[in-house]
C-alpha cells in the first residue's frame, strides 16, 4: 500500500511552510549542507543534472526539518512540525533523517583541515607512537 503524501507529514500544512519558505528566500544564500547558493531558479542550482531537465525534483530547493527529523517525529507518534529552512534536493537527500549531520561541516569550502596538506602525515589517522 503506497502512503499519500499527509501520511509520510509532507501534506498542505508541509507544503505551505516550504512556500511560505521560499517566499522569504534571497537567491544565492548558502545551503546549511554544503555551503553552495541556493537558487530558487532550479536550473541555477548545483543539483541540476542537465541530462534529466524533466525528472521530478530535479535542482528543486526542498525543505528540511532542522530541529527534530519527520522519520523521528513519524517514530515517536508526535506529530511532524513544519520545515525551517531549504536545502537543495541532493543536500536534503544525503542528509537523510538527521543521522549525517556530522558529515555537512566536511562539505563547506570554509572548514579548514587541522593541518595544513605540507604538515599532514601520510597516514589515514594520527597515532600516538612515533615512527
Amino acid at each position: 500500500m503506497t502512503k499519500k503524501t499527509t501520511d509520510k507529514g509532507l501534506g498542505r500544512r508541509h507544503q505551505a511552510a516550504v512556500d511560505y519558505l521560499k517566499q522569504k528566500h534571497r537567491d544565492g544564500s548558502p545551503c546549511d549542507w554544503c555551503g553552495k547558493p541556493m537558487y530558487l531558479d532550479p536550473t541555477k542550482n548545483p543539483d541540476y543534472d542537465w541530462s534529466a531537465p524533466g525528472r521530478r525534483g530535479n535542482g528543486v530547493l526542498q525543505g528540511d526539518h532542522s530541529v527534530v527529523s519527520r522519520s523521528e517525529s513519524l517514530r515517536r507518534g508526535e506529530p511532524v512540525l513544519p520545515p525551517d529552512r531549504l536545502l537543495h534536493a541532493e543536500c536534503n537527500r544525503q542528509r537523510g533523517a538527521g543521522l549525517n549531520d556530522h558529515l555537512a561541516a566536511v562539505n563547506r569550502s570554509s572548514v579548514k583541515p587541522l593541518l595544513p596538506v605540507s604538515e599532514s602525515p601520510a597516514r589515514a589517522m594520527p597515532w600516538p607512537w612515533a615512527d
